[in-house]
């Protein structure tokens, strides 16, 4: 009789460890710092982390993003309202990120890996290790073009780049196919903040391309579009921040 009792309190109790092993008072993983790759990559997000005065400094303040690393092209940064908790904040952090992952739409087409969103800081501490959190920039990618047929034709997979477009005059990237395999490198040179020209070289130079690219901000989604051609004069397209299917409905017709 008291035993199911005690397998479930003991039950009770783990779950409640699991839960409050993102409390930023547990972890062991150290304090962030503004200058965090996390931060250089969301900059709307380090500025209401650390600089915007009614959100700065809240009394418990969480990051999520969707994890694995490489899955981390959105976030979502939650701030203390009344009397929330740490946890209460948490809370509003991830469902907020899923929430937002869903309305993208599903990313199986370019990612070998499921994506789920998960508290990566708490109170200006890691709660994940530091080497699991994202070094470089991420996003989901598409290529569109044109074979020999004239048919139009797709590469989706993820992209990524170690430097700010934008920021640094020339920032390379790499694109790798759902496989999570290198199949193009490229370069973007930013003649303004937000656009400048690419270069595209993919499967061992065999196919290449060059043009423009634009950033572009807001709904649905922070992302990336390139366009250009191959030197035989066919269009080429590359999206980066977009999952497939969204990037196919909004520039597949190239």
């Amino acid at each position: 009789m008291f035993r199911p009792i005690l397998a479930a309190l003991l039950a009770l109790t783990t779950l409640a460890a699991g839960a409050w092993a993102q409390s930023a008072a547990q972890s062991p993983y150290g304090k962030v710092n503004r200058r965090d790759a996390i931060f250089l990559r969301f900059p709307e997000m380090a500025q209401r982390y650390w600089v915007d005065t009614e959100t700065m400094a809240a009394s418990h303040k969480s990051v999520a993003v969707p994890m694995p690393k490489q899955c981390a092209f959105v976030y979502s940064d939650a701030y203390t309202k009344g009397q929330m908790s740490e946890r209460e904040v948490q809370d509003t952090a991830v469902s907020n990120c899923n929430r937002h992952l869903a309305e993208l739409g599903p990313l199986g087409e370019n990612y070998p890996t499921n994506c789920a969103c998960k508290i990566v800081i708490s109170d200006e501490t890691y709660v994940v290790p530091k080497d699991s959190m994202p070094e470089q920039a991420y996003g989901p990618s598409s290529i569109f073009y044109r074979d020999p047929k004239g048919n139009i034709a797709r590469l989706n997979g993820i992209t990524r780049y170690g430097a700010l477009i934008g920021h640094d005059r020339s920032v390379t990237f790499t694109v790798e196919n759902v496989r999570a395999e290198p199949v193009c490198e490229g370069t973007f040179t930013n003649d303004t903040s937000n656009s400048g020209r690419f270069s595209l070289s993919c499967f061992d130079g065999k196919f290449t391309g060059r043009g423009t690219y634009e950033s572009k901000v807001g709904a649905p989604n922070d992302h990336i579009i390139a366009r250009g051609s191959t030197p035989n004069g066919q269009p080429v397209v590359l999206v980066i921040g977009l999952p497939a299917q969204l990037a196919a409905n909004t520039y597949g017709g190239i």
